[in-house]
């Protein structure tokens, strides 16, 4: 009997132990619903997808290196800056003064403040509202078109530079930021014509010329680019940057003597990013 008793108690304690195990399996390894199965394959095709971007991005950087290895070196070019800068033209206009119309001259001076002070958006409100008094104030429309300029918005600096323009802006600097609204907009040839108009009227400026030379150089004009860079120099002889320009381009038509006496120039003006590309170019021609 008590045989019979242990045996019974064995076999109990076994199948207990079997139902523990059977439920905590499932405890552990729950069924996932529709929208979490949903969102975790969206995880694994993200993951997915990001593991290929890399795997990509190698496969580029090694075309890259190979590139490097077989093609002659491909001098670096200096990305478009305006040579003149628009903080100290907007300050031009602190001392503003409108004798027909106090709130065009309050709002003008107020623009100027804030734009200094880089309170951008406060200075585009200020210069609308001396537009909203006066409408035929070109002032306000230039000024305005320069805060857009500053703020990236390119399209419309360049409605507001048209409008100075209409009304008759006795400043030719206008276009000149209107030929760099252009070029931000990789319209080049648009900005050439402003530029040139502008060299129209301001016959001595080294910086619309170097800026002409950086026109050209991108529509690869590189003849056209060189003759402006020269005159660039020619109106401001420590003009470094016209130089470094100037040489690079230099060495794309072969003149290797001529694009390392402007690189040579440059580094000695102090243009120190002349120093990679002379060492690239020059010194490994040299014997």
């Amino acid at each position: 009997m008590l045989y019979i008793l242990g045996t019974i108690a064995v076999i109990a304690i076994i199948y207990g132990l079997l139902l523990f195990l059977k439920r905590g399996n499932k405890e552990f390894s729950p069924k996932l619903s529709l929208k979490e199965r949903t969102e975790l394959e969206k995880i694994v095709e993200k993951k997915a997808r990001e593991e290929e971007a890399k795997a990509e991005e190698k496969k580029v950087n090694h075309s890259d290196e190979i590139d490097k290895v077989a093609e002659p070196i491909i001098p670096k070019t200096k990305t478009f800056f305006p040579s003149k800068e628009i903080h100290n033209e907007v300050s031009r206009f602190s001392t503003h003064i409108d004798l027909d119309n106090v709130n065009v001259q309050h709002s003008i001076r107020s623009g100027v403040q804030n734009f200094s002070s880089e309170n951008f958006m406060v200075a585009l409100e200020e210069f609308s509202l001396a537009i909203e008094s006066n409408s035929k104030d070109a002032v306000g429309f230039y000024l305005r078109g320069l805060t857009k300029l500053k703020l990236k918005n390119y399209e419309s600096a360049i409605s507001d530079f048209s409008e100075a323009i209409n009304l008759k802006i006795k400043d030719p600097n206008t276009l000149y930021y209107r030929a760099l609204a252009y070029y931000n907009l990789h319209d080049i040839d648009n900005a050439i014509v402003n530029l040139k108009g502008y060299l129209n009227q301001e016959t001595n400026s080294a910086e619309a010329y170097y800026d002409l030379g950086i026109c050209f150089r991108d529509k690869e004009k590189v003849e056209e680019a060189i003759k402006n860079f020269s005159l660039a120099v020619q109106k401001r002889p420590a003009y470094e940057s016209a130089y470094f320009e100037r040489g690079l381009l230099r060495h794309k038509l072969g003149d290797i003597e001529g694009c390392c006496s402007d690189l040579k120039k440059a580094l000695g003006l102090g243009y120190l990013e002349a120093e990679s590309s002379l060492n690239e170019l020059c010194n490994r021609n040299s014997p």
